[in-house]
């Protein structure tokens, strides 16, 4: 098996990005971001206060502006004093951080019942939000006093709005504890935006997994590949070299050779690795496997594909997409059992999904075997039917240990994006059976966005943020996989032919406002639970 590490080291060495400082460095100028950003978030909530109050949009406005102006010019002082390319490149931009942050309080507190509430909530969380910040700034630079900063600041939040938000009049919705939650969702927006940390390193070992589906021919052909996996991913998917057609070509034929050097990058690097996908009856099989004329034929296939192929990585691979979109296609005629009308389906009959994961679990008792599906996650009759086949699977004794929930959002249309409290709600429906869940192939498509590149990008970082949020309030939900990395590599263009920008990193791997909307996610989720 071939690393691909010896033939990348010499480029990563060169990078411009990673040419100048050192971490001390890099530390000291995004825990003075991450100031600035405390107080823009106390400042952003002062002016929603004032908004909420008055509703005076030019006076807020204004102010902003100023909050904008005073942030930028506190973040190219923290840049300048550094002399290090790495502080402006891991962090936003002050503008677009202000922005999505305002945008943010404006939404939490519109959804609060009583209008005459919300200013006096925006100017009582003020204060805690500062705080809730500033514990990233902790984590930059006293890494080993960071829990505790955390917990006490989450603590004094809790305690203080305990007592004085009954106070102000405004019993019922949010609750004391409510509002808490709000402040640590803000405060961890704020702090995504202006820290310099990874996604990887804020995941921690506890996850859920930060993933990224990867080609290894891409990673070794760009320089800048591998270092954003190692900083920001934990577990790799293999996009396309794992699929039957792939890697199986022909009855006796394997190859093998790109699959393993997913695998071993996975293993040199410290990664988790999903396995993709053994059965998939619509696309990326073999004509072999497609003209199969029998049933006893085509099980024959199976339990020789999937045995090869799940026992060559057994205990390596820590989950396997057994089935792929099982669900007749949302393009295609309906079939009467809702299934996709596949040679599979034709020759063995319903039963093949059970079949497969049988024969999964025979080949490595070790891995989580998943059902995979697209456009499950918003409410409605396909979500319905593919519950019913779970619950079925599960009736049956088939060992389905998880789902994974495609999340290719805003692609067929009419465009639909889902909000976080519709995320969690489909999600927690799938959990409640005992199973766990994964965001397995995340991207965001822009195209029927508006023109305006700004405000796509805008609201593509929201729903990353949603996303991103849904799956870190659901127990059971382990992992949020991108489907690729930087929008060069995105199969949007390559399978569809139209010119998208669907990932959170740009061509040139500059951070979107959709990477910052889920790393705010993922602060806001350590400040909960510490």
């Amino acid at each position: 098996m071939r690393s691909l590490l010896p033939a990348l080291l010499p480029a990563v060495l060169l990078l411009p990005l990673v040419a100048h400082g050192d971490d001390a460095s890099l530390a000291r100028c995004g825990a003075a971001k991450v100031e600035a950003m405390a107080r823009g978030c106390s400042d952003v909530l002062a002016a929603q206060a004032r908004l909420d109050a008055n509703g005076n949009t030019a006076g807020y406005e204004r102010r902003l502006e100023k909050i904008r102006a005073r942030v930028a010019s506190a973040w190219a002082e923290a840049e300048a004093d550094a002399n290090d390319t790495r502080c402006a490149a891991y962090a936003s931009n002050p503008g677009g951080a202000v922005d999505f942050l305002a945008t943010m309080t404006s939404r939490v507190m519109s959804e609060v019942p009583r209008a005459s509430c919300r200013p006096k909530l925006a100017r009582l969380l003020r204060r805690h939000c500062r705080q809730g910040v500033q514990t990233e700034a902790t984590a930059l630079v006293a890494p080993a006093d960071a829990a505790a900063a955390r917990a006490r600041a989450v603590q004094t939040l809790r305690d203080r709005l305990s007592r004085k938000w009954p106070r102000r009049g405004c019993t019922g919705v949010p609750t004391a504890d409510e509002a808490a939650d709000l402040a640590l969702g803000l405060a961890g927006t704020a702090a995504g935006h202006a820290t310099t940390r990874g996604m990887r390193e804020i995941a921690g070992p506890g996850g859920p997994f930060v993933g990224a589906a990867i080609e290894p021919h891409e990673v070794t052909a760009d320089p800048a590949y591998l270092p954003a996996l190692q900083r920001e991913v934990g577990s790799l998917t293999a996009e396309n070299v794992m699929k039957w057609g792939s890697v199986h070509p022909g009855p006796t034929t394997w190859n093998f050779g790109p699959a393993d050097e997913v695998v071993v990058l996975a293993d040199e690097t410290g990664m988790r690795i999903r396995g993709h996908t053994l059965i998939w009856g619509s696309l990326q099989i073999p004509p072999y496997v497609r003209n199969a004329t029998t049933a006893t034929e085509l099980r024959g296939y199976m339990a020789d594909h999937i045995a090869g192929l799940v026992g060559r990585y057994a205990e390596r691979i820590a989950q396997w997409d057994v089935v792929n979109e099982p669900l007749s296609s949302i393009l295609d005629p309906a079939t009467p059992d809702g299934l996709d009308d596949n040679v599979f389906r034709q020759l063995i009959g319903p039963g093949y999904i059970a079949e497969a994961f049988h024969l999964a679990r025979a080949a490595d008792p070790t891995a989580k075997l998943y059902l995979n599906e697209n456009s499950i996650l918003l409410p409605g009759p396909r979500q319905d039917r593919f519950y019913q086949l779970v619950v079925d699977l599960i009736a049956a004794g088939a060992p389905i240990d998880g789902v994974g929930f495609q999340a290719h959002v805003g692609l067929a249309p009419p465009a639909q994006y889902p909000s976080q409290g519709t995320i969690e709600a489909s999600l927690r429906r799938f959990t409640d059976l005992g199973l766990e869940v994964e965001l397995t192939e995340i991207d965001v498509t822009v195209l029927f966005r508006p023109a305006d590149t700004a405000t796509s990008f805008a609201l593509q970082g929201q729903d990353y943020r949603a996303l991103a949020g849904g799956c870190l309030a659901v127990a059971g939900c382990t992992g949020l996989t991108t489907w690729g990395m930087s929008d060069q590599y995105t199969w949007i263009r390559s399978f569809f032919g139209f010119h998208d920008f669907p990932l959170h990193f740009d061509d040139f791997w500059n951070r979107k406002p959709a990477y910052f909307g889920m790393r705010g996610a993922f602060l806001a989720r350590l400040l909960a639970d510490a």
